[in-house]
């Protein structure tokens, strides 16, 4: 029982991260020159390797955080810190502004960076997802994680897909209210991971 709400939880904060319907203006802008052809294209590339990075991330990152001498307790700590930056930058409605380059070049593939790399999958979500992997031991477990991720690009490539769409229906003063809830549940969410590592970094705390 303690792992399905886990489980439930950690999707929840994944999804608040990655943030599928506030993201799409900034792929519409960035694809608007592009043919239907290249737009699926770009989306199918997107979905691939974005569930291909946080499966990555979920079955290695917590190798290569012990293997440069970080406690899991401290990795958590900061990873809770950045999740509440960037919970802070969709409340503002300022976490994309730093995700464009002013110089473009239309020749680079688009859909590994920006688009997987940091629009969808940014350190918050790579950072997530690793805190995530320590907290599961069971390969059933596992494995249900790897079937959200799979999820997680399901519900990219239909948001992408039907950008337009859902950009004419909610607008952006929707699409801006729906990130910044997505950003308070993230906050609330990430203190508590935050409150989590001090416990066991602080044990006089408790």
């Amino acid at each position: 029982m303690i792992e399905a709400a886990e489980l439930v939880k950690t999707f929840v904060i994944l999804l608040a991260i990655i943030d599928p319907i506030g993201n799409l203006p900034v792929y519409i802008s960035l694809t608007s020159d592009k043919t239907d052809a290249e737009h699926n294209s770009i989306i199918f590339k997107t979905c691939c390797a974005s569930v291909a990075v946080l499966t990555f991330s979920f079955l290695f990152g917590k190798y290569i955080v012990v293997f440069f001498g970080i406690q899991m307790p401290a990795f958590k700590f900061i990873g809770g810190v950045f999740l509440i930056y960037i919970a802070f930058t969709m409340l503002t409605n300022s976490k994309t502004s730093y995700l464009l380059s002013e110089e473009r070049d239309n020749n680079n593939d688009i859909a590994f960076m920006p688009l997987t790399f940091p629009l969808f999958i940014g350190p918050a979500a790579i950072s997530s997802v690793i805190i995530q992997s320590n907290e599961f031991s069971l390969w059933s477990t596992k494995l249900i994680s790897i079937a959200e991720f799979v999820l997680i690009g399901i519900l990219i490539g239909i948001s992408l897909k039907l950008a337009n769409r859902i950009l004419k229906f909610l607008g952006k003063t929707g699409i801006k209210f729906i990130t910044q809830v997505m950003g308070l549940l993230l906050g609330s969410l990430a203190i508590g991971i935050i409150a989590d590592a001090l416990k066991i970094l602080l044990p006089g705390l408790s």
